[in-house]
């Protein structure tokens, strides 16, 4: 009987194993290319976050006039800011486009009052 039970162990322990394999097996992580050809995801690879920066070599100087939007139509913007106490109490007016990478100057609320008159 203790023989029996510990084959059906074993038996039980590798089917589990034999389901984790194929479960991992089919949800690898590829990245495809331009070509349709999979390359596939190197963990051990970990790059610096200014390496994963696009390229901005076609960005604009918009500063001057405080816009909420970039000519590119994105919305998300880089900017510098000074934290307070968990919040934000002062940020740089100078802003980059998190997509194209064009400059511009960021808003204030001074700025929101005088688009409402």
């Amino acid at each position: 009987m203790k023989w029996l039970s510990r084959l059906s162990g074993l038996v039980l322990g590798l089917m589990v194993l034999d389901t984790i394999r194929e479960f991992i097996e089919k949800n690898r992580i590829l990245i495809v290319n331009e070509d349709n050809t999979d390359i596939e995801f190197e963990e051990e690879v970990v790059k610096d976050i200014n390496e994963l920066k696009p390229d901005y070599t076609n960005s604009i100087d918009l500063r001057g006039t405080p816009t909420h939007v970039c000519v590119c139509g994105c919305a998300v913007w880089n900017l510098k800011v000074i934290f307070n106490e968990g919040q934000i109490s002062q940020y740089f007016l100078d802003m980059e486009c998190a997509q194209c990478g064009s400059l511009a100057t960021a808003p204030t609320p001074i700025d929101n009052r005088n688009e409402l008159d």
